[in-house]
């Protein structure tokens, strides 16, 4: 009889460990709290992003008269701005002052029989004229500018495209661009000369064609008594295609 106890206690033993063998074992429980982290490399520390260079403003150090507007250019010959004389007289007047260091004094002129009201802006060296043309009136470009002096504002030069500047030998630029000199004390001719705006005039009585319609860079030798120090000028825009009183 005990062998029997023995032996079916040896069978039930068997057969549990066979039926737990059969039932899948739970799996491994995710590991719960903040794990702890693998040794890595020391993170490195922050480097703040790198600023852009930071652009200087452009130093305007010489004014080129061209026919239309003026070229304003750096030490290396660049153009920094250019002003057109067709810019409302404000901005063309305002952009000017930042240039010339200062605002200039403002004079106003009446109208009269040949001419219309206009507003003239001086400095040493420099004129900008405003002529006040009723609407619909549109004979020229917005503003005109005369410049007397060779180096104006903060040691800007003044030049043309030649680099003539006010004050040289007018009667030497004249033979080098073959114009007539006539050395009456009122000569003046066209250092440069912009596209055709309209016909040239035409005359019947010799059958040519007169000077081009067009804006240009007039150079000037007039005597001032006024300011005997003054002989070239340079002026724009001046067409000299056209009646002028």
């Amino acid at each position: 009889m005990e062998r029997r106890t023995t032996g079916l206690a040896i069978l039930l033993f068997t057969a549990v460990l066979v039926l737990t063998a059969c039932v899948p074992s739970p799996p491994d429980p995710k590991p719960t709290g903040t794990p702890t982290p693998h040794a890595s490399a020391a993170p490195s520390e922050s480097v703040p992003p790198t600023e852009p260079d930071a652009v200087a403003d452009p130093v305007v150090t010489r004014i080129v008269v061209r026919p239309e507007l003026l070229e304003l250019t750096d030490s290396a010959g660049a153009v920094v701005d250019e002003l057109s004389y067709d810019a409302e007289a404000v901005v063309f007047v305002d952009a000017l002052s930042n240039v010339l260091g200062g605002p200039p004094d403002v004079e106003e002129r009446p109208g009269g029989h040949e001419w219309f009201p206009w507003t003239k802006y001086s400095w040493p060296g420099v004129v900008v004229v405003d002529d006040h043309e009723p609407d619909g009136i549109s004979s020229d470009m917005n503003v005109a500018v005369e410049f007397t002096h060779p180096v104006v504002g903060d040691e800007i030069s003044v030049a043309t495209v030649q680099g003539f500047r006010p004050g040289d030998d007018a009667q030497a630029l004249a033979a080098e661009l073959g114009e007539t000199w006539h050395g009456n004390g009122y000569d003046e001719f066209a250092a440069e000369t912009g596209p055709d705006i309209g016909e040239r005039a035409y005359s019947e009585w010799d059958g040519t064609y007169g000077e081009a319609n067009a804006n240009a860079v007039a150079v000037s030798h007039w005597s001032r008594e006024s300011d005997p120090t003054v002989t070239s000028v340079i002026r724009a825009p001046w067409n000299f295609g056209i009646g002028h009183v």
